[in-house]
Protein backbone atom coordinates (compact mmCIF):
# COMPACT_ATOMS: atom_id res chain seq x y z
CA UNK A 1 0.00 0.00 0.00
CA UNK A 2 1.18 3.99 -0.54
CA UNK A 3 0.46 5.74 2.40
CA UNK A 4 2.61 7.95 5.05
CA UNK A 5 -0.40 6.52 7.80
CA UNK A 6 0.24 3.33 9.39
CA UNK A 7 -3.12 0.98 9.37
CA UNK A 8 -4.40 2.06 13.37
CA UNK A 9 -4.22 5.77 11.84
CA UNK A 10 -6.00 4.55 8.90
CA UNK A 11 -8.70 2.53 10.76
CA UNK A 12 -8.96 5.44 13.32
CA UNK A 13 -9.78 8.81 10.20
CA UNK A 14 -12.32 6.15 9.17
CA UNK A 15 -14.17 5.95 12.14
CA UNK A 16 -14.20 10.00 12.50
CA UNK A 17 -15.74 9.75 8.99
CA UNK A 18 -18.47 7.95 9.62
CA UNK A 19 -19.17 9.09 13.29
CA UNK A 20 -19.42 12.85 12.25
CA UNK A 21 -23.11 13.89 13.09
CA UNK A 22 -23.47 15.63 10.07
CA UNK A 23 -22.98 12.72 7.98
CA UNK A 24 -25.90 12.48 5.91
CA UNK A 25 -25.43 8.99 4.29
CA UNK A 26 -29.10 8.47 3.36
CA UNK A 27 -29.10 11.61 1.20
CA UNK A 28 -25.83 11.20 -0.41
CA UNK A 29 -27.72 8.98 -3.95
CA UNK A 30 -25.15 6.71 -4.61
CA UNK A 31 -25.60 5.06 -1.85
CA UNK A 32 -29.24 3.93 -2.68
CA UNK A 33 -30.69 4.31 0.95
CA UNK A 34 -33.62 5.28 -0.48
CA UNK A 35 -33.38 3.44 -4.06
CA UNK A 36 -36.32 1.41 -5.10
CA UNK A 37 -34.35 -0.49 -7.64
CA UNK A 38 -31.73 -0.55 -5.32
CA UNK A 39 -34.00 -2.56 -2.63
CA UNK A 40 -35.18 -4.68 -5.36
CA UNK A 41 -32.21 -5.83 -6.98
CA UNK A 42 -31.07 -6.77 -3.54
CA UNK A 43 -34.07 -8.83 -2.65
CA UNK A 44 -34.21 -10.77 -5.35
CA UNK A 45 -30.32 -11.55 -5.30
CA UNK A 46 -30.88 -12.31 -1.40
CA UNK A 47 -33.17 -14.06 -1.99
CA UNK A 48 -32.76 -16.25 -5.03
CA UNK A 49 -28.84 -16.94 -2.75
CA UNK A 50 -30.78 -18.36 0.33
CA UNK A 51 -33.80 -19.88 -1.27
CA UNK A 52 -34.78 -22.82 0.54
CA UNK A 53 -33.19 -21.28 3.84
CA UNK A 54 -35.62 -19.61 5.57
CA UNK A 55 -35.51 -18.05 9.22
CA UNK A 56 -32.20 -17.60 9.20
CA UNK A 57 -29.80 -16.49 12.15
CA UNK A 58 -28.10 -13.75 9.74
CA UNK A 59 -24.64 -10.87 10.66
CA UNK A 60 -25.41 -7.37 8.63
CA UNK A 61 -22.03 -6.34 8.76
CA UNK A 62 -21.34 -2.58 8.85
CA UNK A 63 -24.90 -2.49 8.76
CA UNK A 64 -24.84 1.82 8.53
CA UNK A 65 -28.31 2.88 8.61
CA UNK A 66 -29.81 -0.17 8.03
CA UNK A 67 -30.13 -0.80 4.32
CA UNK A 68 -29.36 -4.76 4.51
CA UNK A 69 -30.70 -5.69 7.81
CA UNK A 70 -34.17 -4.02 7.77
CA UNK A 71 -34.51 -5.87 4.01
CA UNK A 72 -33.45 -8.84 5.22
CA UNK A 73 -35.55 -9.27 8.55
CA UNK A 74 -38.56 -7.65 6.12
CA UNK A 75 -38.03 -11.31 4.90
CA UNK A 76 -38.32 -13.02 8.25
CA UNK A 77 -34.81 -13.66 9.39
CA UNK A 78 -33.24 -12.93 12.46
CA UNK A 79 -30.87 -10.46 12.11
CA UNK A 80 -28.19 -8.87 14.36
CA UNK A 81 -26.50 -5.57 12.62
CA UNK A 82 -23.35 -4.47 13.75
CA UNK A 83 -21.38 -0.85 12.95
CA UNK A 84 -19.02 0.54 14.84
CA UNK A 85 -20.03 3.99 14.17
CA UNK A 86 -23.05 4.30 16.59
CA UNK A 87 -23.79 7.75 14.90
CA UNK A 88 -24.85 5.85 11.66
CA UNK A 89 -26.69 3.13 13.44
CA UNK A 90 -28.46 4.72 15.76
CA UNK A 91 -30.23 6.05 12.64
CA UNK A 92 -30.85 2.11 11.76
CA UNK A 93 -32.11 1.86 15.17
CA UNK A 94 -34.79 4.82 14.54
CA UNK A 95 -35.79 2.92 11.55
CA UNK A 96 -35.75 -0.62 13.43
CA UNK A 97 -38.34 1.20 15.95
CA UNK A 98 -40.68 2.97 13.78
CA UNK A 99 -41.19 0.03 11.33
CA UNK A 100 -41.53 -2.41 14.52
CA UNK A 101 -39.24 -4.77 12.85
CA UNK A 102 -37.12 -6.63 15.45
CA UNK A 103 -33.08 -6.55 15.08
CA UNK A 104 -30.54 -6.90 17.14
CA UNK A 105 -28.30 -4.21 17.39
CA UNK A 106 -24.21 -4.03 18.40
CA UNK A 107 -20.78 -1.88 17.94
CA UNK A 108 -18.58 -4.24 16.10
CA UNK A 109 -15.64 -3.72 14.42
CA UNK A 110 -16.08 -5.98 11.23
CA UNK A 111 -12.21 -6.84 11.05
CA UNK A 112 -12.40 -7.98 15.10
CA UNK A 113 -15.47 -9.47 15.69
CA UNK A 114 -16.21 -10.52 19.22
CA UNK A 115 -18.97 -13.83 18.18
CA UNK A 116 -18.09 -17.05 18.90
CA UNK A 117 -17.30 -19.04 15.83
CA UNK A 118 -20.23 -20.70 13.97
CA UNK A 119 -22.42 -17.99 15.38
CA UNK A 120 -24.47 -17.82 11.99
CA UNK A 121 -26.04 -18.91 9.13
CA UNK A 122 -25.35 -16.19 6.92
CA UNK A 123 -22.92 -12.92 7.00
CA UNK A 124 -23.49 -9.99 4.81
CA UNK A 125 -22.46 -6.95 4.02
CA UNK A 126 -22.94 -4.19 1.74
CA UNK A 127 -20.83 -1.05 0.74
CA UNK A 128 -17.82 -2.20 3.27
CA UNK A 129 -15.07 -4.11 2.11
CA UNK A 130 -14.05 -1.07 0.10
CA UNK A 131 -13.61 1.01 3.47
CA UNK A 132 -11.34 -1.53 5.31
CA UNK A 133 -7.82 -1.31 6.23
CA UNK A 134 -7.19 -4.73 6.49
CA UNK A 135 -10.22 -6.29 3.98
CA UNK A 136 -8.25 -10.12 4.31
CA UNK A 137 -8.48 -9.73 8.12
CA UNK A 138 -12.26 -9.41 8.34
CA UNK A 139 -13.07 -11.85 5.70
CA UNK A 140 -11.24 -14.72 7.63
CA UNK A 141 -14.00 -12.74 10.21
CA UNK A 142 -16.73 -12.98 8.50
CA UNK A 143 -15.90 -16.78 7.76
CA UNK A 144 -15.38 -17.46 11.43
CA UNK A 145 -18.59 -16.59 12.77
CA UNK A 146 -20.34 -18.44 9.71
CA UNK A 147 -21.50 -21.81 9.83
CA UNK A 148 -20.04 -24.74 8.56
CA UNK A 149 -21.96 -24.50 4.78
CA UNK A 150 -23.16 -21.23 5.63
CA UNK A 151 -23.05 -18.03 3.49
CA UNK A 152 -21.09 -15.07 3.21
CA UNK A 153 -22.32 -12.42 1.13
CA UNK A 154 -20.74 -9.26 -0.32
CA UNK A 155 -20.33 -6.56 -2.55
CA UNK A 156 -17.02 -4.15 -3.82
CA UNK A 157 -17.25 -1.64 -6.98
CA UNK A 158 -15.22 -2.53 -9.69
CA UNK A 159 -12.08 -1.32 -10.28
CA UNK A 160 -11.83 2.12 -11.07
CA UNK A 161 -14.15 3.23 -8.67
CA UNK A 162 -11.94 5.83 -6.81
CA UNK A 163 -14.54 5.05 -3.60
CA UNK A 164 -11.71 5.83 -0.64
CA UNK A 165 -10.25 9.02 -2.44
CA UNK A 166 -14.14 10.64 -2.94
CA UNK A 167 -15.04 9.64 0.74
CA UNK A 168 -11.49 10.02 2.88
CA UNK A 169 -9.38 12.28 0.86
CA UNK A 170 -6.01 10.99 -1.17
CA UNK A 171 -3.89 10.17 1.39
CA UNK A 172 -6.55 7.15 3.00
CA UNK A 173 -8.46 6.76 0.05
CA UNK A 174 -4.92 5.51 -2.29
CA UNK A 175 -3.74 3.27 1.35
CA UNK A 176 -7.07 1.16 1.28
CA UNK A 177 -6.43 -2.29 -0.33
CA UNK A 178 -9.98 -1.84 -2.20
CA UNK A 179 -10.09 2.07 -1.87
CA UNK A 180 -10.08 2.01 -6.12
CA UNK A 181 -12.65 -0.88 -6.34
CA UNK A 182 -11.34 -4.63 -7.09
CA UNK A 183 -11.23 -6.77 -10.06
CA UNK A 184 -13.23 -9.84 -9.84
CA UNK A 185 -9.69 -12.31 -9.51
CA UNK A 186 -8.88 -10.45 -6.64
CA UNK A 187 -12.21 -10.78 -4.85
CA UNK A 188 -12.07 -14.56 -5.19
CA UNK A 189 -8.39 -15.38 -4.53
CA UNK A 190 -9.24 -13.01 -1.12
CA UNK A 191 -12.09 -15.07 -0.06
CA UNK A 192 -11.23 -18.58 -0.94
CA UNK A 193 -7.70 -17.54 1.48
CA UNK A 194 -10.59 -16.68 3.95
CA UNK A 195 -11.64 -20.50 3.79
CA UNK A 196 -14.53 -20.17 1.92
CA UNK A 197 -15.65 -22.39 -1.42
CA UNK A 198 -17.98 -22.79 -3.43
CA UNK A 199 -17.30 -19.28 -4.99
CA UNK A 200 -19.63 -17.21 -7.65
CA UNK A 201 -19.78 -13.20 -8.64
CA UNK A 202 -22.58 -11.58 -9.57
CA UNK A 203 -22.42 -8.19 -11.52
CA UNK A 204 -25.34 -6.34 -10.78
CA UNK A 205 -26.08 -2.93 -12.65
CA UNK A 206 -29.07 -0.53 -11.84
CA UNK A 207 -30.82 0.33 -15.28
CA UNK A 208 -29.54 3.82 -16.35
CA UNK A 209 -26.31 3.17 -14.40
CA UNK A 210 -24.08 0.63 -16.24
CA UNK A 211 -21.23 2.82 -15.63
CA UNK A 212 -21.19 2.23 -11.90
CA UNK A 213 -21.05 -1.77 -11.70
CA UNK A 214 -21.04 -3.58 -8.43
CA UNK A 215 -19.54 -6.70 -7.86
CA UNK A 216 -21.56 -9.05 -5.29
CA UNK A 217 -19.14 -12.31 -3.86
CA UNK A 218 -20.33 -15.06 -2.08
CA UNK A 219 -19.27 -18.48 -1.07
CA UNK A 220 -19.61 -21.27 1.60
CA UNK A 221 -17.76 -21.65 4.63
CA UNK A 222 -15.74 -24.82 4.31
Amino acid sequence: MESNFQQSEIKKKIKEYWNNPHQDYDGVSCHGVNSEIEKELWENEIARLLRHRQNLKILDIGTGTGFLALLLAGMGHRVTAVDWSMTMMQKAKEKALASSIPIRFEVQDAENLTFAEGSFDAVVSRHVLWTLADPLRASKEWARVTKPNGLVIADIPRRGSNSGKHHYGEDIGRSLPFGNGADPDEILTMFKQAGLSNLNLILMEKPGEQHRKTLIIYGERV
